[in-house]
């Protein structure tokens, strides 16, 4: 299941390139995250532990990060999370000036739960509908919100 959240970001797409990439501080202006913390960290990325909270519920999972900047896209595969929910996942955030001004930033979301006979309803309304669309919503308006806020 292929699900994606978008926003328009007005700021300069290297500076909130460079913003979205630097995990460890998304939680001073994001505030439904709690930690990202770099297990393993390299030049490219590293394995990172994020965690969030969604409607009080804290959701935490360990990913293997790759930075690429030459192609402006940050790159998640998911490795653990509690009861493997979201192992697998593959996450792709991309970066698109646009004509008319704005930066088009946009995660999408690629996950299949393979959980015998209800994988699909506990993917389609827990994992994907309860907690990821809700998380990269507050993400992205979060995002948004400090970058035009710094550009202002």
């Amino acid at each position: 299941m292929i699900k994606s959240n978008t926003i328009i970001i007005h700021a300069p797409l290297a500076d909130i390139f460079t913003v979205a990439s630097d995990l460890p501080r998304w939680p001073e202006y994001l505030s439904h995250y709690r930690y990202n913390t770099f297990l393993s960290q390299m030049p490219w990325g590293g394995v990172v532990k994020m965690c969030a909270v969604r409607s009080g519920i804290k959701t935490s999972w360990v990913s293997v990060y790759r930075i690429d900047a030459e192609n402006q896209q940050l790159l998640f595969d998911h490795q653990k999370s509690f009861l493997n929910a979201t192992r697998g996942m593959k996450v792709v955030w991309t970066f698109q000036e646009l004509p008319e001004g704005g930066v088009k930033v946009e995660i999408i979301h690629d996950h299949e739960l393979n959980w015998p006979i209800i994988g699909s309803f506990v993917n389609k309304w827990f994992v994907n509908g309860f907690f990821i669309h809700h998380i990269a919503s507050l993400t992205l308006a979060g995002l948004k919100r400090k970058m035009e806020s710094q550009s202002a």
